[in-house]
C-alpha cells in the first residue's frame, strides 16, 4: 500500500517556486503530486505536464528539476518521500516492542528538531550576506546557482564561502549585473562547479544564439 502523504517543507517549496510564473508553478505542483505515485517522472509524463508551456516557460521549470535515472525529480520532494518510507518501515518493525518504539519516536523527533534548528540558523546566516547587486532578478539567478550546486554536486554554501563566491562573481563581471547573470548561466549550462570569464563560443543553436549576442553586447559596454 502506497503512503498517502509526505512531509512538506515550505522553505524548499518557496525556494523553488518564488520566481516561477503562475503557469509554470501549476506544472511544478502537478509534478510534485505525481511523485506520490512515481518517484521519478518519465520524459513522457514530463511532456504531458508541460504541454501548455512555451519554450521559455519550459526552460524556467527545468531549472528547478533534477535529472535522475533517465527521468526527472523535484529533489526535495523525492527525498522527503524516501525518508518517510524508511520511517514507516521502521515503525512497522518496532510495533512488536512498544518501549523500543517510544525510544525510536523520541530519537526521530529530536533529530527533526535539530534539522529545524539548523534551517533557522541558515536563515539567520543569510541575513549577513552582502550581495553585489540587490535587484530581484540577480537574487533569482543566485538562488538558481545555489540550487544547481546542491543538486549536481551536493554542495551547500557556508556564509563565508557564499560571500567569497559573490565577491569573485562581482570581480569577473567587473561590477556589471547583466554580465554576472550571464556568468551564472554559463556555469549552469556547462555544468561547471565555479565561475569563469564569459566564453562566447557557445554552440550555434537557437537555445544559445540570443544569449551569445547579449553577452557580446554586454562585453562591449564594459569599460
Amino acid at each position: 500500500m502506497k503512503d498517502p502523504a509526505f512531509l512538506f517543507y515550505p522553505g524548499d517549496y518557496l525556494r523553488d517556486t518564488q520566481c516561477l510564473s503562475e503557469t509554470v508553478q501549476v506544472s511544478y505542483d502537478r509534478i510534485m503530486c505525481e511523485h506520490m505515485r512515481n518517484i521519478c517522472i518519465s520524459k513522457q509524463q514530463l511532456k504531458f505536464f508541460t504541454k501548455r508551456l512555451n519554450p521559455d516557460e519550459l526552460e524556467e521549470l527545468m531549472m528547478v528539476l533534477n535529472e535522475f535515472n533517465g527521468g526527472y525529480q523535484i529533489h526535495w520532494v523525492a527525498e522527503s518521500i524516501a525518508k518517510r518510507k524508511l520511517y514507516s518501515e521502521s515503525r512497522r518493525k518496532n510495533r512488536s516492542n512498544p518501549k523500543k518504539d517510544i525510544i525510536k519516536i523520541s530519537n526521530t523527533y529530536d533529530k527533526h528538531m535539530e534539522n529545524e534548528n539548523e534551517n533557522e540558523n541558515e536563515i539567520e546566516d543569510k541575513k549577513e550576506i552582502i550581495y553585489p547587486f540587490d535587484s530581484g532578478n540577480f537574487l533569482k539567478y543566485w538562488d538558481y546557482w545555489k540550487s544547481f550546486k546542491k543538486e549536481q554536486f551536493k554542495f551547500i554554501y557556508k556564509p563565508i564561502g557564499e560571500q567569497g563566491a559573490l565577491k569573485d562573481l562581482s570581480e569577473l563581471s567587473k561590477g556589471k549585473e547583466k554580465i554576472a547573470i550571464k556568468i551564472i548561466e554559463q556555469s549552469i549550462c556547462k555544468g561547471w562547479k565555479g565561475f569563469f570569464e564569459i566564453k562566447t563560443n557557445y554552440e550555434n543553436t537557437d537555445k544559445y544564439s540570443d544569449m551569445k549576442q547579449e553577452i557580446l553586447n554586454d562585453m562591449n559596454n564594459v569599460s
